[in-house]
């Protein structure tokens, strides 16, 4: 039978150990893989952790952990609202790994339950330190000067290699994007937060202008386009670094509230778009058919004014109101679905009023944070000012609420939409319980991943003489 470590009183999770800024800077985390099976995975993604964190505290019976767990919020975890079929199962799982015993309906931690704690606790901590050190403005703006730099460097060496001069050009058009980043700097430095965002909606629709103006010219005198392995190569690469810059900016401009850099993550999507453009022309290109290339261009173009006139009509009529949640971005959609799909979870046990629902939605965010520190609110800022209020609203426009009387209650749209985020739910759960298949299929994965990277270097070219070689003969060009 494992020690017991009797919980006489309510704790604080703070008191249990301390540790210094100094202590996170350089700890290393101890016995990680034992923490991985034992908990199912990182701490911060577990409701074990969690529910371990609140029997310390003194909220030691069922019910007592069914109320104090049911509203947490927590964006890692990528959890709904904890029901209390959830803290049964999680408690079964405790109890098999003995981290806790039962006495009646009361649970008490064991002495191994109070060491996974406490490393889980480290490990929560560690993470969140680091986080917090890289999810700062000025290391965005130090990750997209560099990104460009090399882009530019690499987009000139590849294009002078293979005699590209599209690809030169547009390695040499990168470097007017550094402009935007110094708008940024100096919105930061001078702190014109709204003036930065302004900026870099008008050099949006600059660029968007000059984008349309060439592709018009090229559609009344067709350039030849040079087709090479290469330039795919690079365009892809450059497709997925701008997808990464654009995650970061997003998270760090929300959780930081500045316009800037989420207004530079809308214009970095306009990369995206002449990426993917970039590469239907070369594919056209291959068969000698380039008035696609500047087809795609124009239209491109159009999107990207209209979306940057849209954005910039926002921001202009926004005033006093004007917040980082006024600018839309597609990689917000996964932060914003979260809270919808906190709202529809409540919702679906019973009709409550919004003020419940605000303040229920407010204790969670407290809750959430203090076990799971940076973690819980990764992607939002000021949560607890901003509350539930305006997700109710898109709720109610989309049709999975209805309110009558005050009383607001889940629609049939709403719990098709609930049934669905539980199923995904559950099946991160069982993954998580399939660790030994799991384990071997994620080095199945890396191991595939890198070989085919190799193969990409050493033989891509070949292939890709090969296939562009037996697409002409079948096509007759």
């Amino acid at each position: 039978m494992c020690g017991v470590f009797r919980v006489t009183q309510a704790r604080s999770i703070d008191e249990l150990w301390d540790l210094t800024e100094e202590d996170m800077r350089w700890s290393r985390r101890s016995h990680d893989r034992e923490i991985s099976r034992t908990m199912r995975g990182d701490p911060g993604e577990t409701l074990l952790y969690a529910v371990l964190c609140s029997i310390y505290e003194g909220h030691v019976t069922k019910s007592a952990l069914y109320s104090h767990l049911e509203s947490m919020f927590v964006v890692r975890m990528n959890r709904m609202t904890v029901s209390p079929v959830d803290v049964d199962e999680v408690l079964q799982h405790a109890l098999n790994e003995n981290l806790i015993i039962q006495s009646d309906d009361t649970f008490t931690l064991t002495e191994r339950g109070i060491d996974i704690l406490r490393l889980s606790r480290t490990t929560v901590l560690h993470e969140g330190y680091w986080m917090k050190l890289f999810l700062q403005e000025k290391w965005v703006v130090a990750a997209s000067a560099s990104f460009l730099i090399f882009m530019v460097l690499l987009k000139l060496w590849v294009g002078f290699s293979i005699g590209s001069r599209a690809m030169m050009t547009d390695g040499l058009e990168n470097l007017t994007d550094l402009v935007v980043v110094g708008i940024i700097a100096l919105s930061l430095r001078y702190e014109r937060d709204r003036l930065g965002a302004i900026s870099i909606m008008v050099f949006m629709l600059i660029s968007g202008t000059l984008l349309g103006f060439n592709g018009i010219l090229r559609l009344i005198s067709p350039e030849e386009i040079h087709v090479s392995f290469w330039g795919y190569i690079v365009t892809a690469f450059s497709i997925g670094l701008n997808y990464a810059l654009i995650w970061y900016k997003t998270i760090v401009g929300r959780m930081t509230g500045n316009l800037a850099l989420v207004s530079d993550a809308k214009e970095d999507q306009t990369h995206i778009r002449i990426g993917l453009g970039v590469i239907v022309g070369l594919l056209f290109a291959e068969f000698q058919i380039y008035v696609v290339d500047s087809i795609v261009a124009v239209l491109i173009a159009m999107v990207i004014i209209w979306e940057g006139i849209d954005a910039l009509r926002e921001i202009l009529e926004a005033g006093d109101d004007l917040s980082v949640d006024t600018i839309h971005l597609a990689a917000a959609d996964s932060y914003e679905d979260l809270m919808t799909a906190w709202l529809l979870a409540r919702l679906a046990r019973g009709p409550d009023t919004k003020e419940n629902l605000n303040q229920a939605f407010i204790n969670g965010i407290a809750i959430g944070h203090r076990y799971f520190d940076v973690q819980a609110v990764l992607g939002f800022g000021n949560l607890e000012e901003k509350g539930i209020s305006k997700h109710i609203q898109i709720a109610k426009r989309s049709g999975l609420i209805n309110e009558d009387q005050g009383v607001l209650s889940i629609t049939n749209n709403g719990l098709s939409l609930y049934y669905k985020n539980r199923v995904d739910e559950l099946k991160r759960v069982a993954n998580r319980f399939s660790k030994k298949r799991s384990r071997h299929r994620s080095a199945a994965i890396g191991i595939s991943a890198w070989v085919t990277i190799f193969l990409l270097f050493a033989f891509g070219e070949t292939l890709y003489e090969f296939v562009m070689t037996g697409l002409h003969a079948l096509l007759g060009f």
